[in-house]
């Protein structure tokens, strides 16, 4: 008995320093942290999904958080706050969503750490399905007041700390995850070609099967294309199910005309439907030619943009500017809550995403000690800001292009950076100001 307890006393002696390293080094990350995606909303009834689409409205399967009180600690400021599980939710999954916070964190449920993000720039999500309990859940967001993430974020004025969006929402085991697509446009057809890959997961230890309806609606409500498709998974399998349609070419979205389809969705397992998600699309190319020029659905666009702070500005603003001639924002670096790009694509509005990345403080030097951006311990750190951001964003019409970093010198890091996004976005510009007349920039 006294070995077996001695090897547990080691075990927990050798896992201090790991813990230590979660918040003291670069190579990690987050923890618990689910693959970013766009922002799905799941409903109990297509009334419900229609109505409110991708608002994190309360509703049977959405508890938004947002009575939060706050304490300090001597390393964290501590926002707490308490959600409830339905016993209709019991057999399904919990995924706790983060749209933003002033900094590093990391989440407690009922006392139990469940996940861990560097980046408090972009959404992220925690699945805390076996952290919660039936009916009175406490919840603790913890702002890590000393973090080495602080030096990629010289963008920021103040540390004042903040939570923004936080809620609990519930889908089947088997689910659509995320939804993606993609519009190709021949300039010689008044037609656009628009696929839409909808990507079913599923936690399940055993095969799971579900049928996938879908159905397309035009901006006159026209039903574009409709039917179901049946998938079956093996154990926390993933599969994408492809649709591919025709609209017309003026029915493309752009800043002059940012027509949206709404694309419905609904999961039926054993004969149940058990979510329904609804969907607004902007169909659109967006490519640049070989003087610079930016291509929107084929056709030669000038840009003429204007910076906001995407924390303050309003659907004011933004009509403001259209009125104006300005077709494009450009927000300071940082957080974007997802409601924002929504409101740009329903006014109109281009947006090249800036992603949070500045090192300015820590000079030009490429050296060792210098800019963290050409330290190999750095990597894992700027290729999660830059591909949790793209995979955020990439569903929004308004984005046409991406600001790899600002001020942050060059050097290894930033040229990985430019190879992630361009594998992963063929059209879009990937830009850096500061690339000096190096290959890493569009």
């Amino acid at each position: 008995m006294k070995s077996f307890f001695s090897i547990i006393a080691f075990v927990l002696i050798l896992a201090q320093p790991l813990l230590a390293q979660e918040y003291s080094s670069p190579e990690y990350v987050s923890k618990g942290r689910e693959a970013a995606r766009t922002k799905i909303i799941a409903y109990p009834s297509a009334e419900e999904a229609a109505a409110r689409g991708a608002g994190a409205v309360r509703s049977q399967y959405l508890r938004p958080i947002t009575e939060w009180t706050r304490s300090e600690e001597a390393d964290a400021t501590v926002f707490t706050s308490q959600y409830v599980i339905p016993f209709s939710w019991l057999s399904r999954l919990a995924t706790l969503y983060v749209d933003e916070a002033s900094g590093a964190y990391e989440v407690l449920i009922n006392g139990k750490k469940v996940g861990y993000a560097a980046n408090a720039f972009a959404p992220a999500e925690f699945d805390v399905t076996k952290s919660s309990r039936e009916d009175m859940n406490t919840i603790q967001i913890r702002l890590l007041k000393e973090h080495w993430s602080q030096r990629m974020e010289d963008f920021v004025e103040s540390r004042e700390p903040r939570v923004g969006e936080v809620y609990v929402m519930s889908q089947p085991t088997i689910r659509v995850r995320d939804v993606v697509h993609n519009t190709r446009v021949d300039m010689t057809s008044d037609k656009a070609t628009v696929e839409i890959g909808m990507i079913v997961k599923t936690e399940s230890l055993n095969p799971k099967k579900a049928r996938i309806h879908y159905e397309l609606i035009a901006p006159d409500t026209t039903v574009v294309t409709y039917g179901h498709r049946d998938i079956e998974l093996g154990m926390r399998a993933e599969d994408t199910i492809k649709i591919m349609t025709q609209i017309p070419y003026v029915y493309t979205w752009c800043a002059d005309m940012p027509v949206r389809y709404r694309l419905n969705v609904k999961t039926q397992i054993e004969g149940r439907y058990a979510e329904y998600q609804s969907h607004m699309i902007g169909f659109r190319t967006v490519e640049t030619n070989e003087n610079g020029d930016f291509l929107i659905n084929g056709i030669k666009t000038d840009l003429a943009y204007r910076d906001f702070d995407a924390m303050t500005v309003t659907n004011k603003d933004i009509i403001a500017a259209r009125v104006l001639k300005y077709n494009t924002v450009r927000f300071k670096a940082g957080a974007v809550p997802q409601e924002v790009y929504r409101m740009c694509d329903s006014l109109g509005m281009y947006v090249i995403t800036q992603i949070p990345i500045n090192t300015s403080k820590s000079g030009l030097s490429r050296r060792v000690g210098g800019n963290p951006t050409n330290d190999p311990k750095w990597k894992q750190a700027y290729l999660d800001r830059v591909e949790t951001t793209y995979r955020t964003t990439r569903g929004s019409a308004c984005v046409i292009g991406y600001i790899m970093a600002e001020e942050s010198s060059n050097g290894i890091n930033l040229y990985e950076s430019y190879l992630r996004l361009k594998a992963l976005e063929q059209k879009r510009p990937v830009i850096y100001l500061e690339a000096a007349g190096e290959w890493n920039s569009d």
